[in-house]
């Protein structure tokens, strides 16, 4: 299935029997005026982004030190949000896979690549320079998610799964949104925490309480711009939750905890997140709006010249 977004962009949806791996393709041409930045918060998805044209600095949105320049980059779950930059010129496709999904086609370089980016090729081999080069040449965009299909079917096919109790824990931790005790998965699985945070980190590259973290955030993400983005559904007074309210129900201790958490992870508070998204979806061309790279998460938003804000 193709889904067209702002001119630039479309959507693709993986072939049915990937779906538990792959959450979607995403292809982009874009040839803006000037140069384009974004920022990328923490969320439970792996990126593989091949390129065409064009390539993409990035740097971490909370600690900033000297950008890396990559082509095609494979970035693994990371605790702090990324700003990535183009020149405005971009041709290529990205393609989101579960930390499940990734661990079964990089095999035991995902637990390597948690926090990091690395050159894709370094990831996935040196075939990876070919595929590359026929997606760039064929005919169309349902062409080249057909062949992501394929390449990622026949790597998924031989790859190496998960450790049941590892799944058990990821398990649990989406279903509570990030709030199970460590102590309930440490009973559950039967191992002890130091096992439990070494196992976790060989599949998905971070320990549990920052897989946690990652989640409790993406809800918090959801909760504050599910008034922004859908502004028409309640507009009764008082419907929208307070801070302490959103506090609570994503598992932060008050309000204040909420916002040094975010900030943390984000590199600017709530409000200067939401206030960017309100700026961005205002833009004149569509290709520089907001578009979340993933269907029911939130993924981003445009920063202007100046940066995140604060």
């Amino acid at each position: 299935m193709i889904r067209n977004t702002p001119p630039g962009t479309v959507l693709g949806a993986p072939a049915a029997p990937l779906r538990g791996y792959v959450l979607g393709y995403r292809g982009y041409r874009l040839a803006l005026r000037q140069p384009l930045r974004r920022l990328e918060v923490p969320t439970d998805v792996v990126t593989v982004a091949l390129a065409f044209e064009g390539t993409m600095s990035l740097t971490d949105a909370v600690s900033p030190a000297a950008a890396a320049s990559f082509g095609s980059v494979a970035a693994g779950l990371r605790r702090t949000a990324t700003v990535a930059e183009h020149a405005g010129a971009l041709h290529g496709l990205a393609v989101s896979l579960t930390p499940q999904g990734a661990f079964r086609a990089f095999g035991p370089l995902a637990g390597e690549l948690g926090g990091h980016w690395a050159e894709a090729g370094d990831v996935l081999g040196p075939r990876l320079r070919a595929l590359t080069d026929r997606l760039a040449h064929a005919p169309n965009w349902p062409a080249r998610f057909a062949m992501l299909d394929g390449y990622f079917g026949a790597l998924f096919a031989y790859g190496p799964d998960w450790d049941p109790s590892v799944h058990w824990v990821w398990r649990q931790l989406r279903h509570s949104h990030g709030l199970v005790p460590i102590g309930t998965l440490v009973e559950g699985t039967g191992w002890s925490r130091r096992r439990l945070e070494l196992r976790f980190r060989e599949h998905l590259g971070l320990a549990p309480k920052q897989a946690a973290g990652i989640l409790r955030l993406q809800r918090t993400l959801n909760a504050l711009t599910a008034h922004e983005d859908h502004p028409s559904e309640d507009h009764r007074p008082g419907h929208r939750p307070t801070g302490a309210d959103l506090a609570t129900r994503c598992g932060y201790y008050d309000q204040s905890h909420l916002d040094r958490t975010f900030r943390a992870m984000v590199g600017c508070s709530p409000r200067a997140f939401l206030a960017a998204r309100r700026t961005a979806a205002a833009l004149p061309g569509p290709a520089e709006r907001i578009t979340d790279r993933v269907s029911g998460r939130v993924t981003s938003t445009v920063l202007d010249p100046g940066g995140s804000g604060s």
